[in-house]
């Protein structure tokens, strides 16, 4: 059998490896930072291209180095490490992919080989405006297309972040990799009207009506999601033994760790209505132990999965002849549950519905109606006096 293929290119301190780690299998390469290897797969087997791939990560290293020596760091060498650091690690799967792709536009837009310590508001008008217009292309160099202020802002929020980070991690010497975030100050874009959609209670109830002839486990997908005011991610991740049917009033739902958005595990009393809707589906489901809530169809093994629910809600609006309004899929009933909660304690609103900001639960979540508007305009709750 021919030996697996293997090259090194550069010299000691900015080497990148490149290699066959079986015959067959696609190529690697692998790089040293901080001391630590960095290998990372090519996804392709052709050893031309991963050649030239490796002269440009090799001059990204060169540039990077030489942007140490002054102190800071290059924009490419910046993202690189940030994306290895445990500190990116650290987070969901789902957040990881959206920081990266993030970073790797800002990246892409702002140059790989500028030095991070010349940033500043311009930069970031720049990008606001490209962005805006449609002028900057995704992760993969495909074409950009416009996007609202909310897109623009995560961007720059991971930016942000990895910079922050960089100001005060340290490298093998002991030294910052950055001396401050020279973006510090600096304001981001918001969205000024932002779509956020609350689901009328009569769309609710539509919804509900239409569910089990849209799919049999629509129904209780709504009930919960209504009932409980939950995420997406976390609900359809349910099993059986999250649910406990003993503790009183009516039971308790577990919110395991490894569903939710930030990662903290939560016991929450449920209603009477959430407990009757499980108690009907686990009767006819006849399940039991640690198998799903909602078993996906061609494999009980697993969860079914986010796209269907997707689809499946935008066929109930079209068969209950409801107007969806934009935005309003899951994401509006979870509104629906937070702004129906006005006037208890924020603090317990949050815990009950797994939010741990509370002002995003403030800003984003409990939306003004007009009803409390006009009782908070007619009743005063004190005199005022009058000089």
């Amino acid at each position: 059998m021919p030996k697996l293929w293997a090259k090194s290119i550069g010299e000691r301190g900015n080497r990148v490896r490149l290699y066959e780690p079986r015959h067959g299998g696609p190529l690697m390469r692998s790089i040293f930072l901080n001391g630590k290897e960095d290998r990372k797969s090519l996804g392709h087997r052709d050893k031309a291209q991963a050649t030239a791939e490796a002269y440009e990560l090799l001059a990204q290293l060169r540039a990077d180095s030489t942007a140490r020596t002054r102190g800071t760091l290059t924009v490419g060498g910046l993202v690189e490490r940030y994306k290895q650091s445990p500190a990116f690690l650290e987070n969901k799967q789902s957040t990881q992919d959206g920081s990266r792709s993030s970073l790797d536009r800002v990246m892409r837009f702002l140059g790989p080989d500028l030095d991070v310590s010349v940033l500043g508001p311009s930069d970031v008008k720049r990008f606001v405006h490209a962005r805006r217009n449609g002028l900057v292309g995704d992760a993969k160099g495909g074409e950009g297309k416009k996007v609202r202020d909310s897109a623009i802002r995560a961007d720059l929020v991971a930016l942000m972040t990895a910079l922050n980070w960089a100001s005060i991690e340290r490298d093998a010497e002991g030294k910052r990799l950055l001396k401050e975030n020279p973006l510090r100050g600096v304001a981001l874009p918001r969205e000024k009207n932002p779509k956020r959609p609350v689901m009328p209670e009569e769309t609710y109830q539509a919804l509900l009506k239409v569910a089990d002839q849209v799919h049999p486990q629509l129904g209780l997908a709504l009930v919960l999601a209504e009932g409980t005011g939950r995420r997406l991610s976390s609900w359809r991740q349910l099993r059986w033994d999250d649910i406990d049917f003993e503790s009183k009033p009516f039971g308790s739902i577990r919110w395991r760790a490894e569903y939710d958005k930030k990662g903290y595990e939560q016991t929450v009393p449920m209603s009477g209505l959430v407990r009757d809707a499980l108690l009907e589906a686990r009767r006819k489901n006849k399940a039991i132990g640690a198998t799903w809530v909602f078993p996906a169809a061609t494999d009980p093994a697993l969860c079914t999965k986010r796209e269907l629910w997707d689809q499946r809600l935008r066929r109930a609006y079209v068969d209950a002849k409801v107007t969806k309004e934009e935005g309003s899929l899951w994401h509006a009933i979870r509104r629906k549950w937070a702004s129906e909660r006005k006037g208890h304690p924020i603090s317990d609103v949050a815990a009950a519905g797994g939010w741990r900001d509370k002002q995003t639960l403030l800003e984003s979540y409990q939306r003004p109606d007009a009803e409390t508007i006009e009782a908070v305009v007619l009743n005063k709750t004190r005199k005022i006096g009058v000089r």
